[in-house]
């Protein structure tokens, strides 16, 4: 293998649509292609998540974790912002390597993912989650990549 594939296939990206009980999550391959729905965690406290995405970074072999940022249609910051940054702030004191994405439209795209699919979004929030989560990191992994 060349040393050039081997740099690129160091690990996975992970990432994040935070919400304020519930995470929805999603992983790269490892050739940072494919961005797959992985799980949704719900939790009590900031520090509860650290320790549970941390454990993910680990096991899974994260290099990168993309949060997202709920930036509004007119391009403004929404309310959710300010929780976004305190958890990539959180992340970078630990060491780990993380960056915002903006994630304007993932939850509409992910309930329309379902809607299509005859299931009732109510029922299905967690799900929605980690979805909105595959749509934030599918548009990191193409900027990446260069594709639009």
């Amino acid at each position: 293998m060349s040393a050039l594939l081997k740099k690129e296939i160091m690990g996975r990206i992970l990432a994040i649509d935070l919400g304020e009980k519930r995470v929805g999550l999603a992983l790269s391959d490892l050739l940072k292609i494919l961005a797959s729905p992985f799980k949704t965690i719900t939790y009590s406290s900031l520090k509860h998540l650290l320790t549970q995405i941390k454990e993910i970074i680990r096991e899974f072999n994260v290099e990168k974790v993309v949060i997202g940022l709920p930036v509004r249609e007119d391009g403004k910051e929404g309310s959710g912002c300010m929780l976004s940054r305190r958890f990539l702030d959180i992340l970078q004191r630990d060491n780990i390597q993380a960056e915002l994405w903006d994630e304007r439209y993932s939850s509409k795209l992910a309930q329309r993912v379902l809607h299509e699919h005859g299931l009732k979004i109510k029922n299905n929030k967690e799900k929605i989650d980690k979805i909105a989560a595959s749509y934030i990191l599918d548009s990191y992994l193409r900027s990446i990549s260069g594709k639009k």
